[in-house]
């Protein structure tokens, strides 16, 4: 590995020659201040938005099962069977009740309506048409109650027929063949792929800042995406004061990303005023960055301490002033020097 000295000795000879005049094909650029965004970059994770745990929903003995770990499944495709012996003699029962009822309102307003008509007649007492009329609608309250137990019959057959809400992938199996479940237990976690969503903790100082989607990119392998909407919890957590911001991901942009990657969240909160350079124009050799200033037409080397990278260059920190010309192709001018041109 080639030690400091020689690293920085190109340097050294662009300012042993740097008495020489600027050559003319050098392109040169005056500082300005430019605007640029104030942004803050976060870690975080991202993480599914549709992830859940499907649990029984009535009693049974698995009869089978469909799908393991890591296998991908499709919205509505069936999971689990569980044994459906008493579900379906619930749901028998349930439709002898209903045809037994209506039966029963059947025979009630017929009778009503016979009592009507010798209530008419003057050959039926105001007690007994009452009777039937109470009768009757007894009659018709019993067949809403068959049917509704009938609705939850069928509801409880369907619940032994486990099916996936959404398509995804098996994250983990909690029961096993033969197995006794009962309403409440866990069956299988799973998650969706897509879409996905960025999670980070956000300091105090910066919530404040974030008003829209607009100002959040999420950055993934120097890319970053825009995010497509952004939840800021109404609520800081006790121990690190900090508030829990989630950006969501335009499905576009997910097919090669997957839940617990690592990620960062970029939150532009404003703009400021900056002296933005190009790449270009920066000598970097170790630990120095440097930039060729011009002075009364000669090119002299000024070391620069360099910010963050921009869209249109590097910030400048320090090094150079408004009004300093520079050479836009820093190694070109070093080349022309190294030749004595």
């Amino acid at each position: 590995m080639p030690s400091t000295h020689a690293l920085l000795r190109p340097l050294a000879i662009g300012l042993m020659l740097s008495s020489h005049a600027l050559h003319a094909d050098i392109e040169t650029q005056t500082v300005a201040y430019q605007s640029i965004p104030v942004q803050f970059e976060l870690d975080a994770t991202l993480e599914a938005v549709n992830q859940s745990t499907v649990s029984a929903q009535t009693s049974g003995v698995i009869q089978a099962i469909h799908f393991d770990i890591n296998d991908t499944v499709e919205a509505g495709a069936l999971l689990v069977e569980i044994v459906d012996t008493q579900q379906r003699a619930a749901l028998a029962q349930a439709q002898a009740n209903v045809a037994k009822a209506n039966a029963m309102n059947e025979d009630a307003q017929i009778l009503l309506k016979r009592n009507e008509r010798l209530l008419k007649q003057n050959t039926l007492s105001q007690g007994e048409y009452d009777s039937s009329v109470a009768q009757a609608k007894s009659a018709t309250a019993s067949v809403k109650a068959a049917q509704a137990a009938l609705s939850q019959a069928q509801e409880q057959l369907s619940y032994t027929r486990v099916t996936a809400p959404y398509s995804g992938i098996v994250k983990a199996r909690h029961i096993e063949l033969g197995e006794l479940v009962n309403p409440g237990q866990p069956l299988m976690t799973g998650m969706a792929l897509q879409p996905l969503r960025a999670v980070a903790n956000v300091p105090q100082r910066i919530v404040s800042h974030v008003h829209k989607a607009e100002q959040i990119h999420i950055e993934f392998n120097a890319e970053r995406i825009p995010a497509s909407g952004v939840t800021v919890f109404p609520y800081a957590d006790a121990q690190h004061h900090s508030v829990r911001l989630r950006a969501d991901l335009p499905q576009t942009h997910t097919e090669t990303l997957y839940p617990g990657m690592w990620t960062r969240l970029v939150i532009r909160s404003g703009e400021r005023e900056a002296i933005v350079i190009p790449h270009s124009a920066v000598i970097r050799r170790a630990e120095m960055s440097a930039v060729y200033v011009i002075e009364n037409n000669q090119p002299r080397l000024r070391q620069i301490r360099l910010g963050n990278a921009q869209d249109n260059g590097i910030e400048v920190l320090s090094g150079l002033s408004i009004n300093d010309v520079y050479a836009i192709d820093a190694y070109e001018q070093l080349a022309h020097l190294a030749k004595g041109e």
